[in-house]
């Protein structure tokens, strides 16, 4: 029977290859634009109490599988312990995951770290990496859909709507996000969810 030589080989594979990945695209781009349909629509995601400490720490072992060249590095969750949120376990592990996977994206040295700092009323998750950083200024419009920081960093492939969603999944869950960021040195987005006391469960 007729074999395939070693170019005819790498070919095949090559173009496999490009078939996967850009079903893959495709894939991420149709949730990208259900999820924004969804929020555009007045969706409102179930939320219930939960601990967020499973949730982090399974993004993390998962995150560890995702493209990178830098080093992840990862804090002692600990302090998360019996720490309560009002939330959506899919949506806050895909908030998380758009957070680490920008950070990759933009790091092709050195490290990224998630680390987490817990207050009376809030929990944050931090999310930091040594990548090419932006302007200062670029960041009220990174959350705005298609707008791309990276324009002027080096083009990255993506849907442009990544940090939309992020920011759609904050606001329901009435959190928050810092941003600092200088262009050469990094970005850091620092996460805040409110905390869910015990007496609101019993009330």
């Amino acid at each position: 029977r007729d074999m395939l030589s070693e170019t005819e080989r790498e070919l095949f594979e090559e173009g496999l290859h490009d078939i996967g990945t850009e079903a893959e695209r495709m894939s991420r781009l149709v949730q990208d634009m259900l999820s924004l349909a969804r929020a555009d629509a007045g969706y409102q995601m179930e939320r219930s109490p939960m601990l967020i400490q499973p949730i982090v720490e399974e993004v993390v072992r998962k995150a560890q599988l995702l493209p990178r060249q830098a080093e992840f590095r990862t804090a002692d969750l600990r302090n998360l312990e019996g720490v309560l949120v009002n939330g959506n376990r899919d949506y806050l592990q895909q908030l998380l995951f758009i957070l680490l996977e920008n950070a990759f994206k933009y790091t092709e040295e050195g490290h990224v770290s998630l680390d987490t700092v817990t207050e009376k009323e809030m929990v944050g998750i931090r999310v930091s990496d040594t990548g090419v950083g932006m302007e200062q200024e670029e960041v009220p419009q990174i959350f705005e859909r298609f707008y791309r920081a990276d324009l002027s960093r080096g083009v990255k492939p993506g849907t442009g709507l990544g940090l939309s969603i992020a920011k759609w999944i904050i606001d329901e869950h009435e959190g928050s996000i810092e941003v600092i960021t200088k262009k050469g040195s990094g970005t850091t987005f620092l996460l805040w969810l409110p905390q869910w006391k015990q007496k609101q469960l019993e009330s």
